[in-house]
């Protein structure tokens, strides 16, 4: 069970609240081609190449790992790594359900404590 199902099923957080801060979340998420460059999978004028790529055909912005890997760019297993670093720098669902003042502090770690023994079973 995800954390924020948890939430909603123990009554600490309205489906809307929850679904504004994983919009937040996902806003929040550093591009991948950003990332690439930070990580020196790619230089400048291929993150460039890839952009305009992906313009021209009119694709969505998930389908950037997709069309570095077509272009020889990338490899799969950076994108793998990519994404999993995506995942880990986004901002954490607790943390911005505090910071939207929806569950305070002292409360989001009592429940993580909870969630964490549940889900360790």
């Amino acid at each position: 069970m995800l954390l924020g199902e948890f939430l909603l099923e123990k009554g600490l957080v309205k489906e809307e609240e929850l679904v504004a801060a994983l919009d937040d979340q996902q806003q929040n998420k550093m591009p991948m081609g950003q990332m690439a460059v930070q990580k020196g999978f790619l230089d400048s004028k291929s993150l460039f190449k890839v952009l305009t790529e992906q313009r021209k055909k009119l694709r969505d912005a998930n389908d950037f790992g997709a069309i570095a890997v077509e272009m020889g760019l990338l490899n799969p297993k950076q994108i793998e790594e990519l994404v999993e670093s995506q995942s880990t720098t986004n901002e954490l669902l607790g943390n911005l359900l505090v910071g939207k003042g929806i569950l305070p502090r002292e409360k989001l770690v009592e429940v993580l404590r909870e969630y964490n023994s549940v889900n360790a079973k």
